[in-house]
């Protein structure tokens, strides 16, 4: 029972980020600056992450140590700080 709720939950996660994706692409595409292609940027390598490390899509998913997973995260927040802060 708990790993059926751990698969719920992990993929109800990346729709959600997907999808939190789809909404700032959509919002670049239609206004062309490269604020918002920063951030989309950032919210795009968060959503690659999590569909590189789920087991449910991949057969053998792809295992990263905690510096690498943190590296990740740095940069994909690097990406959207960016966004925020530029003018």
């Amino acid at each position: 029972m708990v790993a059926v709720f751990d698969v719920i939950i992990r993929l109800v996660l990346v729709v959600a980020t997907s999808s939190l994706f789809g909404i700032v692409f959509l919002a670049y595409w239609r206004l062309k600056n490269s604020k918002m292609l920063l951030i989309a940027i950032g919210f795009g390598s968060f959503v690659a992450y999590a569909l590189f490390t789920l087991p449910e899509i991949l057969s053998q998913p792809i295992v990263f140590d905690e510096n690498f997973h943190l590296f990740l995260h740095i940069i994909a927040l690097t990406f959207i700080l960016a966004g925020i802060l530029k003018d």
